[in-house]
C-alpha cells in the first residue's frame, strides 16, 4: 500500500507564483474553474505580494527526498464596507492530486479562518454546475445552492452554468472576561 504524504497548509508567499501558475495552466484546473489559458506568473505575483484583506493559502506535500510540492491552493476574500462580513471562498486542487482529500483540508482551513480568526457570518463560492464533485464537498461543508447563472462563461467554445453557493453562521459568541488570576 502506498502511503500518500500528508499536506501541509501555509500562507502562500511571493515565491510560490511559479508553482501556482503551472497548477492554474492545468487542464483539469482551467476545465473546473475561470482561468484562461497560458496564464502569466506575474499576475499571480503581484497578487501574491499585495497586501490586503485576501488570506491566500498553499498546501504542498513533501516526499521521502523532502521536496516539496504544492498541491492545494485557496483563498478566502473579505468583502469591504456594508459586506465586511461577507468572504468569498476560492479553491483548486493539482488535475494529479484530485480525491486524496486536499481540496477537503484546504477548504477546512479556510472555514476555520473565517469562522473562529475573522468572525464571518456568510461565506460564498461560485462553481461550475458539472463540477460534481467540488459541488459535494462544498455541500457536505455546509454550503447550499442559491442559484444559477445560465450561460455565465465561456469554455471552450461552449457558454456554461455556474452555481451560487452560500453558507450562513450565527454571529460569533461573546467570550467572557479574560482574568489571568
Amino acid at each position: 500500500m502506498t502511503q500518500i504524504p500528508s499536506l501541509t497548509i501555509r500562507a502562500a508567499e511571493p515565491d510560490d507564483a511559479a508553482a501556482l501558475t503551472e497548477m492554474a495552466n492545468l487542464p483539469g484546473v482551467r476545465h473546473g474553474t475561470l482561468q484562461l489559458p497560458f496564464g502569466p506568473r506575474a499576475r499571480l505575483e503581484q497578487r501574491l505580494a499585495a497586501t490586503g484583506d485576501d488570506h491566500l493559502l498553499v498546501g504542498e506535500i513533501c516526499d521521502t527526498g523532502a521536496t516539496r510540492e504544492i498541491v492545494a491552493h485557496g483563498g478566502l476574500l473579505r468583502g469591504k464596507r456594508r459586506r465586511a462580513h461577507v468572504g468569498e471562498i476560492l479553491l483548486i486542487v493539482h488535475d494529479d492530486h484530485i480525491g486524496r482529500g486536499h481540496g477537503t483540508a484546504m477548504l477546512r482551513a479556510l472555514l476555520d479562518l473565517a469562522d473562529e480568526w475573522l468572525g464571518l457570518r456568510r461565506l460564498e463560492l461560485e462553481v461550475n454546475t458539472d463540477n460534481l464533485a467540488a459541488i459535494r464537498l462544498y455541500e457536505r461543508h455546509g454550503f447550499e445552492i442559491e442559484g444559477t447563472k445560465r450561460g455565465d462563461a465561456l469554455r471552450a467554445g461552449e457558454l456554461i452554468d455556474c452555481h451560487i453557493m452560500g453558507r450562513l453562521r450565527e454571529a460569533p459568541r461573546l467570550a467572557p472576561p479574560f482574568d489571568p488570576l
